[in-house]
This record gives structure tokens, sequence and C-alpha cells, in this order.
């Protein structure tokens, strides 16, 4: 009864996010717990002061999805020093209307922490559109075309115009769900970039992160499938805040990344196929992946120790994350 309940979170059987694909290099429970069970953190009432990450991130994706809608509908992109100043006005006007919009919604409760926060992400936006004005080596320019192109959702008020609903069956052997933040042309060529408001705690040779950062990788493959008449070069986290010190990570997509997305897949299918997905945290020289992980109340403290010794051989096989990943 347990394979037959499992056999229809395979990963051809039904839609996944890249993200919580990339739980299971960081915790095999987790990942259950998440992408099968389904358990979500209980929302516990606070009283908002400053805002979260999450928060924060939200509020800096929404605003750049709508100054970059903007400016595409007024013949500014690509920005070069001459449409600079029409982008800033730009910026200007849409922060102030996603600023009012989270107040109303957060209602903070300290104004002068709320302000200090969001005069930082308008700074932070100031400083994006201006990078994004840089002059770049001579018809060596990505050219943004689509924003926010979602696949696997439902439909709602902002998504790209060549969204589709219905999630996208990819050679690498998974169906995938999402939504690409930004996608940019040059040529026959297209890119899949990805913004992140938070640290940039990425390696500098970055791949799949040992199955931890599939986004990059699979948003490729998935314009790949949107777009079968053109050519993908790859995937793109771009940090695109102070915080993330503006750094960016670039993926290609060749038959290296393409046999690590299939082995990385490969092994979560497999251990949905064997029933085998048990707690074994992910542990770096500073903490393990427990300290940050929403499901500790399930576990308790000390899982992993008690199971180490029964499941290192399996887990070892059943991860299958080697260092071409």
């Amino acid at each position: 009864r347990a394979a037959e309940a499992l056999a229809k979170h395979r990963l051809a059987d039904r839609p996944y996010s890249a993200t919580a694909l990339e739980r299971y290099a960081r915790c095999p429970y987790q990942f259950y717990l998440h992408s099968v069970a389904r358990l979500s953190p209980r929302e516990v009432p606070e009283r908002v002061e400053g805002l979260d990450p999450l928060t924060r991130g939200s509020f800096i994706h929404e605003a750049q999805f709508r100054i970059l809608r903007s400016l595409r509908d007024q013949g500014a992109l690509p920005l070069d020093s001459a449409r600079l100043a029409l982008a800033r006005a730009e910026v200007n006007r849409v922060f102030a209307e996603v600023e009012h919009e989270y107040r109303e919604r957060l209602a903070p409760a300290i104004e002068d922490v709320f302000r200090s926060h969001v005069d930082a992400i308008h700074a932070d936006l100031l400083e994006w559109v201006a990078r994004l004005a840089e002059p770049e080596a001579a018809g060596a320019a990505f050219v943004p075309t689509h924003f926010e192109l979602a696949f696997g959702l439902p439909a709602r008020d902002g998504h790209d115009e060549a969204s589709r609903r219905e999630p996208l069956p990819l050679a690498a052997g998974v169906t995938l769900r999402g939504s690409i933040d930004l996608v940019e042309r040059r040529g026959r060529g297209l890119r899949a970039t990805d913004y992140k408001t938070g640290r940039n705690s990425t390696p500098a040779r970055l791949r799949l992160g040992g199955g931890q950062t599939l986004q990059p990788a699979l948003y490729a493959m998935a314009l790949e499938a949107l777009f079968p008449e053109d050519e993908v070069s790859g995937g793109r986290l771009y940090f695109c805040t102070t915080r993330g010190d503006w750094g960016a990570r670039e993926v290609p997509l060749d038959e290296i990344t393409r046999g690590g997305v299939r082995d990385v897949l490969a092994a979560i299918d497999g251990a949905l196929a064997d029933g085998f997905l048990p707690p074994v945290p992910l542990e770096d020289r500073t903490r393990s992946e427990c300290t940050r992980c929403d499901y500790l109340g399930v576990c308790g403290e000390g899982e992993a120790r008690r199971v180490a010794n029964k499941v290192a051989r399996a887990t070892a096989k059943s991860r299958g994350t080697g260092d071409e990943a």
C-alpha cells in the first residue's frame, strides 16, 4: 500500500517545482514531508515591524516585474544611458505603488523600522536599473523579452502573456511547474534568469550545487520545451541587491549539466520508487540543515544521529549525486 501511495508522486506522474526538488539534497525526509505529505508550518500571526526575508523578496520581485513590463511597453528595452532617466522615473512610480499596497496589507507597528526597510529596497531598485543600463560589449547584450513566464501554475494577473496553464514534461524525466522571473534573448539564443534577493552563498563555478541548486538548469530546459525553435544557452541566478553583492551565476546548458540533472532526478525518483526517504540532513562546516528546517518539530532533536548507523550505506546509494552534479 505504501508503494502504491508513493507511485503517484513519481517525477513524471505529477508536477514538481524546482525548489521542491532541491529539498531532496538537503534532506530526503524534508522533501517527503513538504512535497509528498504536503505539510506546511502553522502560521502564527506576528506583529509586523520591518520586512522578513520572504516578504522583502516578494516586494522586490513585484516591483521589478512591474518596472520591466512598463519599460517594455514603452519600447525602452534594452536599457541604455539615454533611457536611464525614464527607468529611474518608473522605479520611483512603481516603488510608491507597491509600498502603498504592502503598507495597507501589513499595517506595520513601528513606522521608522518599516521605513528603513523599504528605503533600502528603493535604493536597490535604483541601483538595479542603473546596472541594467551599463554598456556591454558591442552586440553582446541580452534583451529582456518575457517576465514572470509561468507554466503549470493557476493563471493570475501579472503572468507573462506567453505563460501556459499546463506543466511541462521534460526529457530529463520530470514534470515541471514554476515561473521564470526573466527570459532574455540574444539573436536566436535564450537565457532564463532567476532573481535572488538574499545573500549569495553559491560556489563560483556553479552547476547544480550537489542537487541543491537545480533552478537555473531546469528553467533552461523549460525554455527549450516552450520555445523549441530557439537555442537556449543556459540559466542564471542574479543576486540583484546590495545584500547579494550584485553577483551572478551562469549555468550553461551543456551535456555536463544535462547529465547531472538526469542523475539527480534519477536519484529522487528512485527514492520514491523504493520508499526510502529517511531524515538524513545535509551538514556543512557551520551547521546542519536541521537548524533551519521547518519540520524540526516532526523529527525532534537528534533524529539524524538516531538513524545514521542504519541508513548510511543506503543513503549514499540513494542520493546518487556525484561530483559532476
